[in-house]
């Protein structure tokens, strides 16, 4: 599995993160080249041994950079982690399909976009990241933020638009359970499941337990 598959176009241009230091805060100006090899060193290291693999000094020495240029941009690896998860495009919007009239082609499609495809290397950060979050309090948050509260924002929007077209009950009181389990669910799939989770395993997560809870709960529309 190459780290380029999910990096690639990430490669071609990396944006500002709000987890890396501003611009001129410290030392010369940046080269996004750097960033990128860094980016790809780290991603390296997470993929080979997982969160405990990353340190700040095998990143520069992989990447063939100077311990000062890594901790100029990033202040800790859980920062740089961070980072990782954008660079293989975890923060990334998912895009709505096109004429689609099914919501749970919609949904399955929402999970799919942000997971990534089966043995990405999206899929296996997130894995070897989540193993780990437990028992790191900054990478919890790291990955809370980048990935779970993204994932259920996601799907709350879905469902939000179906209720908005009255194909859902209203989103009333208790109607987060419905995506908090789903989300759960996917979680509890990176970390233990013995295959990548493709889109047949994302379409049971959908079928028997995201939207029977959508259709049950909240106010009925009307």
């Amino acid at each position: 599995m190459s780290p380029s598959d999910d990096g690639q176009q990430a490669a071609a241009v990396v944006t500002e993160s709000s987890w890396r230091r501003p611009r001129g805060t410290s030392g010369p100006p940046r080269d996004p080249e750097r960033d990128v090899r860094i980016l790809t060193a780290a991603l390296e290291l997470l993929l080979e041994g997982g969160y405990p693999a990353l340190t700040m000094d095998k990143a520069a020495a992989r990447a063939r950079v100077g311990k000062a240029t890594v901790y100029r941009r990033w202040q800790s690896r859980a920062e740089l982690a961070a980072d990782t998860l954008e660079f293989v495009g975890l923060t990334e919007q998912p895009v709505p399909l096109a004429d689609s009239e099914s919501l749970r082609d919609d949904l399955i499609e929402t999970i799919r976009q942000i997971i990534g495809p089966p043995e990405s290397a999206r899929q296996s950060l997130v894995g070897a990241l989540i193993e780990t979050a437990r028992h790191e309090p900054q990478l919890c948050h790291v990955i809370r933020q980048r990935f779970i509260t993204r994932l259920q924002g996601s799907l709350e929007e879905v469902l939000a638009r179906a209720s908005d077209q009255h194909e859902l009950p209203s989103r009333g009181h208790g109607s987060g359970m419905d995506v908090a389990a789903a989300v759960a669910l996917v979680v509890h799939w990176e970390l233990i499941g013995e295959r990548p989770l493709d889109r047949a395993a994302i379409a049971v997560i959908v079928d028997r337990v995201l939207l029977p809870l959508a259709r049950s709960t909240g106010r009925p529309a009307g």
